[in-house]
């Protein structure tokens, strides 16, 4: 089907040109006029259909000369009418247009042209001739699209990472003991619940979920589902769990529930502290006296300062007690990524009570007000006594004032922080004097945990992994792994949260419940994850008991120390989100014609690199999905965006972080000033994929609806992209149109060139609503695609498929999450044609990289169409959505 995203060219930046993107400078420029001149030309030309035929072989080879501004095309299409103007694509407006998109300037009306000669009418018939065979161009450059209306789906038809719903808490007995515990009356607030959905009926409006309950030392309330998980989490420490994973999907509220972590930790400490000081004064206030809560009869079922911690008081309810009197002393810990911190601290500082809770963070290049003074620091270590000549004992601060604190970092800090700030000396007991870090924390958060636990090389251990096994073993705090994508590559990314938990007593206990959890039992349950997957990169297709059982196991772990809430799930008979599930248009793009032939030299080229570099025996499908692999796909994936990368250039790029981050250093942080920037309209000519960017642009700048809340209707777009270099190049394209439109106000941000402080400006000024402030983001996936809240924008493209589908998610659930008020529009661009596209659409499939030389390694179309030819039969693209999305016969029925 021909995509409603391909638009002229002037619906995209010139009003000045008619639909066909000519200019409208002669009087002929009518569709009636146009086809008359094009059944003339027809009838003329009958008789030299050979000559025109050998004409276009002739064109398919078309080259640019780099050395000129406007990149002019050495040969045209078909001989141009006498003096008149050669058609030239301009560098700002016409790179990336497909050749039907090629203004073709007739005579002016102020010159000798314009009027009437006896070449007149010949000259004519030319140009029709000319605009004929734009036309016939234009045809060829169809797409192919499907609307994926659940890309977040589950599929159990093949092994991946995938993780579903964990200890949702949606049962009637969890949530009685969590309404009880937090002193919340069930009747008061179903009848709350009830006048809100008479409300809302009554307004014809959808029934909005709000907080239930607002925790001392938050400035912002839980909803119900944020406040079970709370709840559900913390009570791991009941069963010898000392801590959890949280791993709600993006858009559910992790980051909220990690605060609630730590307020409802900060209040258990507060009411036990203030509960005992008053027992052991022997005077009598509010809280219930020792004695009533030990005799037996009747148990105290309240008391008046119950409200002032946010739960049932320490002084009569058990649950209460067991939970404050299992929690280790020492301050709160949040690390996270250093790309994401300075976000991190800003929601901190706006949900949490910075009056009760000291936020600090320790982070180089940041206001010296906002990190842990030298008092405070001293204040919080924690005392270490030589026990032998090699052996300490640790003890953490038990001053009150220590939990108040939280402090945020990121891994690289983290070494700065243990060995220098909180470095204190111990004398042995031999009077050998040695440094020991000091830094004991009670909780400690690691946010995006995948990224720097299982970073290391295979048989090796992160610093980080390095430092909380030294807490495990001296001083153990809890631990919570916070993600929404618990495994990246492998269920061996949780590895070091089993490790953490691990404990010889899970196999001791009246239910056994931990039974098989031991960091042993997850190594074989790793090795028959990689078992599968290799046989099924390999091209089998996996038994469906086989994947059953492994499934099994992994709940055995995750059932047991998981909280995990999708966006599309429910809690107590509604949904969790109002933004629904993820609805996707994929496009599938043509091959640009005019240089599929360079465009296949590239593909053979990258065949021969891989042939040489593939172990004997190995895997051509594992072979490509390893890191290697991905290496030497590199240019061959970026020409499906810019495919004029195929063609030979006087300089060679390789394109890789490292280049990228040499010339932009050389080039002070300036793209303009980099030698890719001159080459950037050669590179995207004739792609298919820069024109639905660009049609993309057009429909975002046209869309006046009104954002709730706001005054502005001024909407925001954002492209990320799982390469480096092709994000640098789209924004470098859009810079080049930012020329003449400037309308179109972009901003970049990177990891090879810009450090976690310049990203976050230009985060903060795209957040600006309004016309003046930017209003395109173009972000790689390795800085953008997690960790940001970017609900302010509608839009969102992923230029390319990623390696995995959820790295995909991932970067539309910064735009499709909580607090999105306006409708997104998401879209995923992939360009079949390419090999490179075609083993990545596999690895969704769970299928292997098999056939031909030509099958795999082949540049057209034909390689891009479905073998069985159904896929416009099932309806729209109905093959496209299948290679994201496998469906099931059930589901088909």
């Amino acid at each position: 089907m021909r995509a409603e995203g391909w638009t002229p060219k002037s619906d995209v930046s010139s009003s000045s040109e008619d639909e066909y993107g000519r200019v409208k400078k002669v009087s002929w420029h009518t569709k009636k006029n146009l086809e008359r001149h094009a059944r003339e030309v027809a009838e003329r030309y009958a008789r030299e259909e050979e000559a025109r035929q050998a004409d276009r072989e002739r064109i398919k080879g078309i080259k640019f000369d780099i050395n000129k501004k406007d990149f002019i095309p050495k040969a045209s299409r078909l001989p141009r009418p006498p003096r008149s103007p050669t058609p030239t694509p301009s560098t700002d407006d016409d790179a990336g247009q497909d050749p039907s998109k090629l203004s073709v300037p007739g005579p002016s009306r102020d010159t000798a042209a314009s009027r009437p000669s006896r070449g007149a009418a010949s000259r004519d018939q030319s140009q029709a001739a000319i605009r004929l065979q734009l036309l016939e161009d234009k045809a060829q450059y169809e797409t192919e699209e499907a609307q994926d209306d659940d890309y977040g789906a589950i599929d159990q038809t093949v092994i991946d990472t995938f993780v579903g719903s964990y200890n949702t808490g949606d049962s009637e007995r969890a949530w009685d003991i969590c309404l009880s515990f937090f002193n919340i009356d069930p009747d008061e607030w179903s009848r709350g619940e009830e006048m809100r959905y008479k409300q809302a009926a009554k307004e014809g409006k959808k029934r909005k979920r709000v907080p239930m309950k607002k925790l001392p030392g938050m400035n912002v309330g839980l909803f119900d589902y944020q406040l079970m998980g709370v709840l559900n989490l913390l009570r791991n420490i009941l069963y010898n769990v000392p801590g959890g994973i949280l791993a709600d999907e993006q858009g559910v509220g992790k980051t909220m529930e990690m605060f609630g972590l730590i307020a409802l930790a900060y209040n258990l400490r507060r009411s036990k502290t203030e509960v005992e000081a008053e027992w052991n004064s022997g005077k009598r206030s509010q809280h219930n006296p020792r004695q009533d809560a030990e005799k037996g009869g009747q148990a105290p079922r309240t008391c008046k300062l119950d409200e002032r911690y946010g739960f049932r008081c320490y002084c009569y309810n058990g649950l209460t007690q067991m939970l404050a009197d299992a929690l280790p002393e020492g301050p709160n810990f949040i690390i996270g990524p250093e790309r994401s911190l300075e976000q991190l601290y800003i929601e901190g500082k706006k949900k949490l009570d910075t009056k009760a809770l000291k936020l600090r963070r320790e982070q180089d290049d940041v206001d010296p007000k906002e990190r842990l003074t030298p008092s405070e620091i001293k204040a919080l270590a924690g005392t270490i006594t030589a026990t032998g000549d090699d052996t300490f004992e640790y003890h953490a601060n038990t001053s009150p004032k220590q939990w108040e604190y939280i402090i945020v970092s990121h891994p690289g800090q983290l070494q700065k922080l243990v060995q220098n700030s909180f470095s204190v000396k111990v004398r042995t007991t031999d009077g050998q004097v040695v440094k020991k870090s000091a830094f004991l924390p009670g909780m400690v958060f690691m946010d995006e945990f995948h990224e720097f636990t299982s970073a290391a090389p295979q048989g090796h251990e992160t610093r980080t992994v390095q430092w909380l096994k030294h807490l495990k073993q001296n001083h153990p705090p809890l631990v919570y792994f916070v993600s929404g994508t618990p495994f990246d590559q492998s269920p061996a990314d949780i590895r070091a949260a089993i490790d953490m938990f691990d404990n010889p007593n899970f196999t001791i206990g009246i239910d056994r419940r931990l039974e098989g959890t031991r960091l042993v039992d997850f190594d074989e349950l790793v090795t028959t994850f990689d078992n599968l997957l290799a046989r099924q990169n390999g091209g089998e297709a996996l038994p469906a008991e086989e994947l059953a059982n492994y499934r099994k196991l992994l709940n055995k772990f995750l059932n047991r120390m998981m909280v995990r809430r999708l966006g599309i799930d429910k809690f107590r008979g509604r949904d969790i989100t109002d933004i629904g599930p993820l609805s996707v248009k994929i496009t599938d793009h043509p091959a640009p014609s005019s240089l599929v032939s360079s465009l296949q030299d590239l593909a053979n080229l990258t065949r021969d690199t891989v042939n040489s570099t593939l172990p004997e025996g190995a895997s051509l499908g594992n072979f490509l999905r390893s890191q290697t692999g991905a290496d030497l796909l590199l240019k061959l994936r970026l020409a499906s965006t810019f495919p004029g990368i195929s063609t030979p250039l006087d300089e060679e790029f390789t394109f890789t972080p490292s280049e990228i981050a040499s010339h932009l250093s050389a080039a002070k942080g300036k793209l303009e000033n980099t030698p890719y920037y001159k080459y950037i309209p050669t590179w995207s000519a004739y792609s298919p994929k820069i024109t639905t960017i660009l049609a993309t642009v057009n429909t975002m700048l046209k869309d006046k609806t009104k954002i709730p809340g706001e005054s502005t209707s001024a909407k925001k777009l954002i492209i990320f992209s799982p390469l480096e270099a092709e994000s640098m190049l789209i924004y470098g394209y859009l810079m080049y149109k930012n020329k003449k439109d400037k309308n179109l106000k972009p901003v970049w941000i990177n990891s090879v060139g810009m450090d976690q402080k310049d990203r976050g400006k230009l985060i903060d000024k795209f957040k600006e609503m309004g016309n003046a402030p930017p209003n395109i983001l173009v972000s790689p996936m390795s800085v953008g695609g997690t960790g940001l809240n970017l609900q302010n924008a509608k839009y969102s493209i992923v230029s390319s498929p990623a390696w995995s589908k959820r790295e995909n998610q991932q970067a539309y659930y910064r735009v499709h999450r909580v607090g999105q008020v306006q409708d997104t529009k998401l879209s995923l661009l992939t360009a079949r044609w390419n090999p490179a596209d075609r083993v990545l659409v596999k690895k969704y499939e769970g299928l292997p990289v098999e056939g031909s030389e030509e099958e795999i390694w082949g540049v057209g179309d034909e390689f891009a169409a479905d073998k069985d030819g159904e896929g416009e039969e099932k309806g729209k693209g109905k093959g496209l959505v299948d290679r994201h999305q496998v469906v099931t016969d059930e589901e088909d029925e």
